[in-house]
């Protein structure tokens, strides 16, 4: 135990109006960038090569549960013939989850700061009193370690380093810990390579120093360097192993099972890139239904409820599981959707953690859908931050791929409509093929292929795009008019397209908003808004009599501010009860 502990304070609720983003490269993610491009290809093949049943998991060999829980007690030191691991080791154990980490390399250096800190948390037994509660001797990454794409640099870069350079700067700590990890779609993106350099277990022959010193900071340097071993037939160099210094990866699958305590099983599933496989279907159900009369604590790679809603592909997921969400008590704990909530269902336990260091999603704004127990942030702060995504897109700060698609639209448009210009001083430029256009494409965004209600909204803002070309050219011959000024139909044609193109894009903001203020779609605005806040990790205590499970969510407001100081985020229990027998 550390007897430099720190004490947080409670979350605020003030609504906060001000944020630090970093300046150091890698920088966050813009999402509408070039960068953010090349992620959106990479999905684009990876689920194109899975739907030719290329599956990186066929290839994999399942540790047996046995095997691994082995490994890990070898590792922490225990009995290695105990049947479970509290009953090895005989004492509490902490463990850290944190997920959706790799963003912008300045916040991940603050996360990891406040991840591998030692804490001073309330007593769930004793009001009043306190718990000290070190850092985790197993670490979990619950999925998507790095963005765009997980690749190994990404991770080496986003993640590896920031993380190690914290480490480093720590006073000497000889505690033996345990690394384990889940993918997420990001992490398929790059068909588990990079996953696998960080997760998978090593050989004498993988093992490498940990590093912190970046490479490649420039990724058009990364991919040029791509480009040309391609051509000649050649390959880029990569670590064989991606090293957090003081953590041992266990595991040889992305998925894996082991006894934690009499009481309580721990499945760990990856369905990226639809549902779980059928070996590993086999695999977990398997060790699921072994111990009938226990409760199930299940990471999974994205969330069984996700913004007031069950999410198609969390129930898909935990119906091929075969899990009894009735008669069994079971924990989720989950990343995937970058905010915290926990949700309390019947005998269900769902809590989303996925701060750890990526962009900030929302919480539900909208009316309806089932409420969280705890949320962070809460609506009040996010329809502050909704505020700004108009500007923020209009002006390129998220990316000039919305710019790159106006342009594209209204360009033939503006030309086909300057001949108007000389006799009427306005460019009528097309607006209904405009308008229909770009109707299909906001639908389409807006989801209209699960809720066609969208798409009397994803009109009204083409209608409004697409008028912007016209209004633009007529603004601009009052303007000339009042100058007593003449200008070319060429320059004229080129004013036009510029002033459409970015009313165009702040419009396009604005439609983002709606949709996450009507609740239509949730993510895509805040994406845009690329927003460094809010970070957070869950601190947990498994008992050493293997009753339940303590929990902690730690968080940083504003990572990269003045004086930021972690704060209690949220606290809970899990005691599950005793399985009803089935019939």
């Amino acid at each position: 135990m550390s007897s430099t502990a720190y004490r947080p304070e409670p979350a605020p609720e003030k609504v906060r109006t001000h944020f630090t983003r970093g300046r150091e490269r890698p920088r966050g993610v813009v999402w509408f960038g070039v960068r953010s491009f090349w992620g959106h290809w990479r999905h684009f093949l990876a689920a194109a090569i899975a739907t030719e049943d290329v599956d990186s998991r066929d290839w994999m060999t399942p540790d047996e549960p046995a095997q691994l829980l082995a490994r890990i007690v070898a590792r922490l030191g225990g009995d290695e013939r105990a049947r479970t691991l509290s009953e090895a080791l005989g004492r509490d154990l902490f463990v850290d989850f944190v997920a959706d980490t790799g963003d912008d390399t300045a916040v991940s250096r603050e996360v990891a700061r406040m991840l591998f800190a030692d804490y001073e948390l309330p007593s769930p037994d004793r009001p009043g009193e306190s718990v000290t509660a070190p850092r985790g001797e197993l670490l979990i990454f619950g999925g998507d370690t790095a963005y765009p794409v997980a690749t190994a640099q990404e991770i080496h870069n986003r993640v590896i380093v920031p993380f190690n350079q914290v480490l480093e700067s720590l006073p000497l700590d000889p505690t033996p810990r345990v690394l384990l990890g889940i993918p997420g779609n990001h992490d398929w993106y790059d068909g588990l390579d990079g996953f696998a350099r960080m997760f998978r277990r090593r050989s004498q022959h993988d093992e490498a120093p940990a590093s912190t010193v970046a490479f490649s900071p420039l990724m058009r340097q990364h991919y040029a360097e791509w480009a040309r071993e391609f051509v000649r037939g050649g390959k880029i160099d990569k670590p064989r192993a991606l090293v957090l210094r003081g953590y041992a990866p266990v595991q040889n699958a992305s998925y894996f099972a082991f006894d934690l305590t009499p009481h309580i099983g721990l499945l760990a599933i990856d369905r990226q890139l639809r549902t779980p496989d059928a070996r590993q279907r086999r695999f977990l159900i398997d060790a699921y239904e072994a111990h009938p009369e226990r409760a199930t604590w299940a990471l999974l790679p994205d969330p069984v409820y996700r913004f007031g809603s069950a999410s198609s592909t969390g129930t898909a997921m935990v119906e091929s599981l075969h899990f009894d969400l009735g008669t069994r008590d079971h924990f989720v704990l989950t990343g995937d959707v970058h905010h915290y909530e926990r949700l309390e269902r019947g005998r269900l336990l769902h809590v989303i953690a996925g701060g750890g260091g990526a962009f900030l999603h929302p919480t539900r704004i909208a009316p309806g859908g089932i409420n969280g127990v705890r949320v962070w942030p809460g609506a009040k702060q996010c329809l502050r931050l909704l505020r700004s995504v108009p500007l923020k897109v209009g002006f390129g700060r998220s990316g000039i791929l919305p710019h790159a698609l106006l342009f594209t639209l209204f360009a033939p448009a503006v030309e086909f409509g300057t001949r108007s210009w000389e006799r009427r001083g306005l460019i009528m430029a097309a607006p209904f093929a405009t308008t229909f256009a770009l109707t299909i494409i906001l639908a389409l965004i807006g989801g209209v292929r699960r809720r066609k209600t969208v798409l009397p909204l994803a009109f009204g803002a083409a209608f409004l795009a697409g008028l912007a070309p016209v209004v633009a050219s007529f603004a601009l011959g009052r303007a000339l008019e009042a100058l007593a000024l003449e200008v070319s139909s060429q320059v004229a044609a080129a004013v036009t397209l510029a002033a459409a193109v970015l009313a165009g894009a702040g419009l396009f903001g604005a439609y983002l908003s709606l949709l996450t203020r009507a609740g239509f779609e949730h993510t895509q605005a805040f994406t845009a808004l690329d927003h460094p806040g809010f970070k957070h990790f869950v601190r947990l205590r498994v008992r050493a009599d293997g009753s339940g499970i303590d929990a902690w969510c730690l968080g940083l407001v504003d990572p990269l501010g003045s004086d930021q100081k972690p704060v209690l985020v949220d606290s809970f229990v899990w005691r599950p009860r005793a399985s009803t027998p089935a019939g």
